[in-house]
């Protein structure tokens, strides 16, 4: 029997490399590697021989007669997939261009702004092409690990652990961490280019797109609330929202990752002040959500919640022709200007209502002292609390370009001036940063390749 590829994949493609069967796809290179949500595993080719497993660092690989219940969709996912697509050939490997073992500093010298999945892709690719290279990684805060160690959901636990590849390439002794350091504050960027022979930016995006205000009480941000459970102190819980009635705003993996948080922590405040529904506002359509599959089924897979769908919001297409909008159009359905969540002790299941087409326009506390969110389309939610999560943008820093997107300019990783057009000399980027706030930790892996590759070209054509 084969084995499945469950949702929390990473893409990160080592199952790719070990698979003797070429029967994980798509593979990186191939048309839509970029877009996939997961990779797959090709039923029919697979000889159970365990080398995915064993490669696999997110712990997301498991034979089909162990799935349980709740993972059984994802066999179903599998089939679907190759049934759709012919398996396509083994992609070969890009050329790889080795770094020139000397710089006119003597040794080559790579500075690495940031110290999260992307900086770690990109320290283990540029040790893997020299064997004298110097690297050193500036991190603003005390730890490494960038937002796989501070925002990653609680729950997401095989995803957490992919934390242990940080320990071989940082520990490496070419490899220099300067921790409680921030580029563009304690360091500047143009001092950074002088002492380096190229500086690589990936220092991501976690700084929140601010739609909602920051003085308004009973307003949180999703990300706020995810660092500080896996960060705060011990005994210390992060700010939760209270008051029956809670709006969170925007529908991506985020924020069903925090609205997963507010089920299984409702319990930490009385009764009376527990929230009983969630609304959730998507500004798309279903069929544009910006949610996966796998994060709508572990929403709906959860203990004691009712989840449903908003009936004066944006309905699925009729004859949806995906899985995902076949389950989003079989919700019951509620219309959320009628009686909303009321307190009850003890608490009931959590409602969670899907609202789709919901373009939030004003997020305003009312005389009563709750929180109105209001639509371009004039609809007014109102709640005690609400939760951002709206999507990242990079944080700017000086002497680094940044477009309107909140993504650095670049071509294939190498910075591109916005005024020019040119190259910035010596100065790359990888990650969110280079990409956008898409893809999972995996996804660095051909981002920092990418990168990598065109800093070799750049150096190797200055030796």
């Amino acid at each position: 029997m084969a084995h499945v590829i469950l949702g929390h994949c990473c893409k990160d493609a080592s199952c790719v490399r070990v698979c003797p069967q070429n029967c994980i796809h798509p593979a990186p290179g191939e048309d839509g590697f970029d877009s996939a949500e997961t990779l797959h595993i090709d039923p029919s080719s697979c000889i159970d021989c365990t080398a995915c497993v064993e490669a696999c660092p997110a712990s997301a690989i498991k034979p089909e007669h162990a799935l349980l219940p709740a993972e059984r969709r994802y066999a179903t996912r599998n089939r679907e997939f190759f049934a759709q697509a012919p398996t396509a050939p083994r992609t070969r490997p890009h050329t790889v261009f080795a770094l020139p073992l000397a710089s006119p500093r003597d040794r080559l010298e790579v500075a690495i702004v940031g110290s999260g999945p992307a900086a770690m892709y990109t320290v283990r690719e540029l040790l893997r092409r020299s064997t004298s290279i110097g690297v050193t990684v500036y991190e603003q805060y005390d730890t490494i690990g960038g937002l796989l160690h501070r925002g990653v959901s609680p729950d997401h636990v095989g995803v957490r652990e992919m934390i242990r590849l940080f320990d071989v390439p940082f520990r490496d002794d070419r490899v220099t961490v300067v921790p409680g350091t921030e580029v563009g504050v304690d360091i500047s960027i143009d001092e950074l280019r002088k002492r380096f022979d190229a500086v690589v930016i990936a220092s991501g995006a976690s700084q929140p797109r601010r739609v909602c205000p920051t003085t308004v009480d009973g307003v949180h941000q999703a990300i706020g609330i995810l660092v500080a459970e896996n960060c705060g102190s011990s005994g210390s819980n992060p700010p939760s929202p209270t008051g029956a009635t809670c709006v969170v705003i925007g529908a991506g993996n985020v924020a069903f990752d925090v609205v997963r948080w507010v089920a299984r922590t409702r319990h930490r405040v009385p009764a009376s002040e527990q929230v009983t529904e969630l609304v959730v506002l998507s500004r798309s359509a279903p069929e544009g959500a910006s949610f996966t599959a796998s994060a709508f089924y572990e929403l709906v897979d959860l203990e004691h919640t009712e989840v449903l769908i908003d009936s004066a919001g944006t309905a699925p297409g009729a004859g949806a022709d995906s899985s995902l909008l076949r389950e989003l159009s079989r919700l019951p359905s509620t219309d959320v200007r009628g009686a909303h969540g009321q307190p009850s002790d003890p608490p009931g299941p959590l409602r969670i209502i899907l609202s789709f087409g919901q373009e939030v326009a004003d997020v305003a506390e009312t005389d009563l002292g709750t929180v109105a969110v209001t639509t371009t389309a004039g609809r007014t939610f109102h709640a005690d609390s609400a939760i951002c999560a709206t999507g990242f943008t990079t944080k700017r820093i000086d002497g680094v370009p940044l477009d309107q997107r909140g993504v650095v300019p670049n071509d294939r990783g190498q910075v591109i001036s916005p005024e020019t057009g040119e190259p910035v000399a010596g100065l790359y980027v990888v990650g969110w940063a280079k990409r956008g706030a898409s893809g999972g930790v995996g996804d660095n892996r051909t981002c920092a390749a990418e990168t990598v590759t065109q800093l070799a070209e750049n150096l190797r054509s200055r030796v």
